[in-house]
C-alpha cells in the first residue's frame, strides 16, 4: 500500500480546489470548504496562494453567511486567462495554432500553409514565427504562456523515439523526434510536448463532451483522411499503449494474404485512405458515390467492431476529411454495418469540433504545466 507524504496531500488538496474552481468560477473560501473535506485553514492558505500566482482574484463582492447570518464572505473569481498554452496542429501542408485558456477555450487562432515539412530543419523558422505571434496575443491579455503542445499526423514510437511520417513521395519514413523538439525549443524558449494528431484531437473531443455533460469514462475517436487512426480514452485517460502506437488503424488488416512492405501504407489505409478513394471512384458520379460510401462504411464498421468487441467502449466519434465527404451517409451506413456484424448499437456520432488536434495538444500541455503552478514547484512556498 502506498504511503502518502505531506507534499502529496498538499498537492492533492490544491488539485481538488483548482478543479472545484473550474466548475464554480466564483466562490468564497467557506464555500470551497463546504464543497470539500478540506479544513478552512488549509483552504484559506491555498486560495491566498492561488491569488498570489494570479489564478484567483477577489471580486470586491461579498455574500451573507448561511441563512443571512454570520460574517460576510469575500468572493473570489477564477481568472481564466491568467495562464494559457499554445496548441499547434500540423496536418499536410497546413499549420494551425490556437491559444487556449484554463477553461480549455480557444481565445485566438492563426493558420498558414507551407511546403516545409515538420521534420525539416528549416521548419523551426516557421514555427518561431507562429509562436511569436501567439505570444504577442498572450501578452495583450496579460497571460502567462506555460508551453506548447504539437499534434502531428504521424505515428509516434516512444521506445524508438521516432515519428513515422509521409514524405512528398507519399512514402513512409521514420524520423528521430527528440532532436526536432530540441531545435524548436531553443527557438521559442518554452516547454514542448509532441503528440499524435488523433490522440490530441481525442483529448479535445472528450473535453468537449465533458463540457456538454455527455461524456462517459471511455471514448474512441476515429479519423479518416490522408491517414487513418484512432485515439482511445479509458477511464478518462488517454491510452497510448506500449510504444505509444495505440490506435494506429492504418495497419488493421482483414486480408490474410496481405503483406506490407517498408514504404507502403497499411492495409486499411490502402482501402479507405482518401488517396485511394479518389483514385478508385469518380465522386461526381452518383453510382460511384454510393459505392464509395459503402466501401468506407463496411471497413470502418469492421474497425469499430474490432475495437469495441475487445474494449467494450460504447461511445465512438468519427471524423476527418474522408468522413466529411459524405458524413451523414457514412454515419448511417456505418451504424447499420456495426449492428449487422455485432447486433450492438453503440453511440456513434460525427465530429464537428474545429481545430481539435491543436486544441487537444494545448489541453495536454495545460494539464502537465498547470500542476507545476498550483503545486508551487516554481515558488518558494513551504507552508501550504
Amino acid at each position: 500500500m502506498k504511503s502518502y507524504l505531506p507534499n502529496d496531500i498538499k498537492d492533492e488538496n490544491r488539485k481538488i480546489i483548482f478543479d472545484i474552481l473550474l466548475q464554480h468560477p466564483e466562490l468564497a473560501k467557506v464555500e470551497i470548504t463546504e464543497k470539500t473535506a478540506i479544513s478552512f485553514v488549509t483552504v484559506s492558505k491555498i486560495v491566498n496562494f492561488f491569488e498570489s500566482v494570479g489564478i484567483l482574484k477577489a471580486t470586491g463582492e461579498s455574500r451573507e453567511g448561511s441563512g443571512g447570518l454570520g460574517r460576510k464572505r469575500t468572493v473570489y473569481r477564477f481568472v481564466e486567462n491568467s495562464y494559457v498554452t499554445i496548441g499547434v496542429q500540423i496536418i499536410g501542408n497546413k499549420i494551425t495554432a490556437v491559444l487556449v485558456n484554463l477553461y480549455s477555450q480557444v481565445i485566438d487562432t492563426y493558420s498558414l500553409e507551407t511546403e516545409i515539412p515538420f521534420y525539416h530543419e528549416d521548419f523551426s523558422e516557421i514555427f518561431e514565427k507562429i509562436i511569436n505571434r501567439m505570444k504577442t496575443k498572450a501578452s495583450e491579455l496579460n497571460s502567462v504562456v506555460l508551453g506548447i503542445g504539437i499534434g502531428v499526423d504521424g505515428a509516434i514510437n516512444t521506445r524508438k523515439k521516432t515519428i513515422r511520417m509521409k514524405t512528398k513521395e507519399y512514402k513512409e519514413q521514420d524520423f528521430y523526434y527528440e532532436e526536432i523538439i530540441r531545435n524548436l525549443t531553443s527557438k521559442v524558449q518554452l516547454p514542448i510536448i509532441l503528440e499524435n494528431d488523433v490522440n490530441a484531437s481525442t483529448v479535445a473531443e472528450f473535453r468537449n463532451l465533458e463540457n456538454n455533460g455527455t461524456a462517459s469514462t471511455d471514448l474512441v475517436h476515429i479519423t479518416l483522411g490522408d491517414g487513418i487512426g484512432a485515439g482511445i480514452i479509458i477511464n478518462k485517460k488517454l491510452h497510448r499503449g506500449f510504444n505509444a502506437s495505440a490506435g494506429e488503424l492504418e495497419y488493421l488488416c482483414f486480408d490474410e494474404n496481405y503483406k506490407k512492405d517498408p514504404s507502403s501504407v497499411g492495409w486499411l489505409e490502402s482501402k479507405i485512405g482518401i488517396k485511394n478513394l479518389h483514385q478508385t471512384f469518380d465522386l461526381s458520379s452518383d453510382y460511384d458515390i454510393k459505392a464509395c460510401i459503402d466501401l468506407i462504411s463496411k471497413n470502418l464498421a469492421l474497425a469499430i467492431t474490432s475495437i469495441i468487441s475487445i474494449l467494450d467502449i460504447d461511445q465512438i466519434i468519427i471524423g476527418g476529411k474522408t468522413i466529411a465527404l459524405f458524413s451523414d451517409a457514412i454515419l448511417d451506413h456505418t451504424k447499420k454495418y456495426v449492428e449487422q456484424y455485432t447486433e450492438w448499437s453503440p453511440n456513434i456520432s460525427v465530429s464537428y469540433l474545429e481545430h481539435s488536434t491543436a486544441l487537444g495538444a494545448a489541453i495536454l500541455m495545460l494539464q502537465q504545466e498547470i500542476l507545476k503552478v498550483i503545486s508551487g514547484s516554481e515558488h518558494n512556498d513551504k507552508d501550504i
